[in-house]
């Protein structure tokens, strides 16, 4: 598990933040999510991956880069820059997608520092997938429903779309060639 080090910068000012700070902030800010795409060319016909992500506008990127360290510097920092848009101020990104960051890095530090909010339960939910993918049991039919069923508990009456379960299965077993 990582344990964030008290390193200072040139100036003094300590690098990593207080983890219950991270805490709250997560709560309002953070993401646990699991993306399922139906995909012909994998065993079991999609492909699921777990991801924590944290957005926000530019004005907080020296925040986010102390998250990120204090993190452990798990998956990427990255800018956000969307022209297209008008009125679209930059973003600056969290994101861990990557297996072993999220076991060794992510989720020890919230098991070790628990969230406080609802989002509480969307993290134990994405624990046990995390931990479902770790056994390959996302490999076999049984499992990608089961994973299925996991992430539509996760948090319901949350922002943007999401396939009703029996939909993304029978997408899933179409591509399989099985119709039941």
């Amino acid at each position: 598990m990582y344990t964030p080090r008290k390193i200072n910068n040139r100036e003094g000012q300590n690098l990593f933040l207080n983890p219950n700070y991270i805490i709250g902030f997560i709560d309002g800010e953070g993401c646990f999510s699991i993306t399922i795409h139906p995909r012909s060319d994998c065993k079991e016909r999609c492909e699921i991956r777990p991801a924590f992500e944290i957005e926000v506008s530019i004005d907080d990127k020296d925040l986010m880069e102390k998250i990120y360290r204090s993190l452990g510097m798990a998956g990427q920092l990255y800018v956000l820059n969307y022209k297209r848009y008008k009125k679209w101020k930059p973003h600056v990104k969290i994101k861990v997608s990557n297996l072993k960051d999220l076991t060794e890095k992510i989720i020890p530090f919230f098991r070790k520092y628990p969230l406080q909010s609802k989002k509480r339960k969307s993290f134990e939910i994405f624990c046990k997938i995390v931990a479902m993918i770790e056994k390959k049991k996302h490999l076999s039919k049984e499992g990608v429903e089961k994973i299925v069923r996991l992430r539509e508990s996760m948090n319901p009456k949350g922002k943007g779309f999401r396939k009703k379960r029996t939909r993304l299965v029978r997408e899933i077993r179409s591509l399989s060639g099985n119709s039941k």
